[in-house]
């Protein structure tokens, strides 16, 4: 090779160097973009049991009726936006698509939402937000144990029923279905389950709130002259009337759920009237090997153990929910997403005590 294609060769290296490490940026780089954002852009359609349809954003402006663009049947539907807004669609209304979002208008053509992340159809009569409302009724005249498993998709349930990992709540009457809130993550489900209002009215939408703008169910306790405990794992996720109760992984194997169960009949043993229990090895479990993992199975089943033993020893009502559910990624699972596996959730309220066979 001559001394002028040594020289050539040399400079082509140099030149396509530089751009190849450009396309090698870490997320830092980036700005923390998460891989699955672009699928958050426009608006997706479910129903409680699949995922119907997504509508992407437009760079030109469009207009189109749900009715126009899927074959569903529709008797109501529910539209949810960015800040976590909630609103039922009015016979007439439309979407309108621009370059950046899908905003929701009545038949006047006023906007009534802007920024609309979802839809569903026919939603699921009940909504998590009724965990306020059902604890605040009930603790009236008796004691209430509000158990929380983070990450438990209805599809889940089912499935562990089916596949025979639900033996003790697999026995009890079927859990209804209910509706999570806009952003399916811990913070925004956890908020409104506290509070009994939606995100846009308690302030947390995101993983980025901790503050609540509303009183919760721990204050309604306190005015009540109610005993309340509130049992975590190893952080605290919203600011409360009450201190947590923190639980560390003592044992090291990885999960706090077996501290807060030891914590939880502890509280039991002591009397409250109020015990809310936060169990968090679901999610972490599904994150990892994925929603409908045999590993996510395994640890489903034995948190029932756990719920069996609590609802036994538990003399008042017991309602078991979930923040938001999880859906099935390359790497494991996921969930924050306006997908019918994040959205629904099993919602069930039984008696407590040692009557069940």
């Amino acid at each position: 090779m001559s001394k002028r294609h040594i020289t050539l060769s040399i400079l082509l290296i140099l030149i396509l160097f530089p751009m190849a490490a450009c396309t090698k940026k870490t997320s830092k780089e980036m700005g923390n973009i998460h891989p699955n954002d672009g699928k958050d852009m426009g608006m997706n359609i479910i129903d409680s049991e699949k995922n119907i349809k997504t509508m992407p954003v437009s760079t030109k402006r469009e207009k189109f009726k749900l009715e126009d663009i899927i074959d569903e049947k529709i008797e109501k539907a529910l539209a949810m936006g960015r800040l976590g807004e909630v609103e039922y669609l009015e016979e007439g209304g439309y979407f309108e698509a621009n370059a950046n979002s899908i905003d929701y208008l009545n038949k006047e053509g006023n906007a009534r939402m802007k920024n609309v992340k979802g839809v569903v159809i026919n939603p699921p009569d009940a909504s998590i937000t009724d965990s306020y409302y059902d604890m605040s009724n009930y603790l009236q005249k008796e004691d209430i144990l509000f158990i929380l498993l983070d990450g438990f998709g209805y599809h889940q349930y089912k499935y562990a029923i089916e596949k025979g990992y639900l033996p003790f709540l697999g026995k009890q009457p079927e859990a209804a279905k209910a509706l999570s809130v806009y952003k399916p993550v811990t913070n925004a489900g956890l908020a409104a389950m506290l509070t009994g209002k939606f995100p846009i009215e308690n302030g947390v939408h995101s993983r980025k709130q901790r503050e609540l703008q509303v009183d919760s169910i721990f204050k309604l306790a306190e005015d009540l002259g109610k005993k309340a405990i509130y049992i975590e794992g190893d952080i605290g996720i919203l600011k409360t009337e009450i201190e947590p109760v923190l639980n560390l992984d003592n044992n090291g194997d990885g999960f706090t759920d077996d501290e807060v169960f030891e914590s939880t009949l502890k509280a039991i043993n002591e009397e409250h009237n109020l015990v809310f229990t936060h169990f968090h090895g679901i999610d972490d479990s599904g994150h990892s090997h994925g929603d409908l993992s045999l590993e996510t199975m395994e640890f489903i089943k034995r948190v029932d153990g756990y719920v069996e033993e609590l609802v036994s020893n538990w003399s008042g009502k017991v309602i078991i929910t979930a923040d938001h559910g999880m859906h099935s990624t390359e790497d494991g699972g996921d969930h924050g997403e306006f997908r019918y596996e994040d959205m629904v959730v099993p919602y069930l309220i039984l008696d407590g005590g040692n009557h069940f066979d």
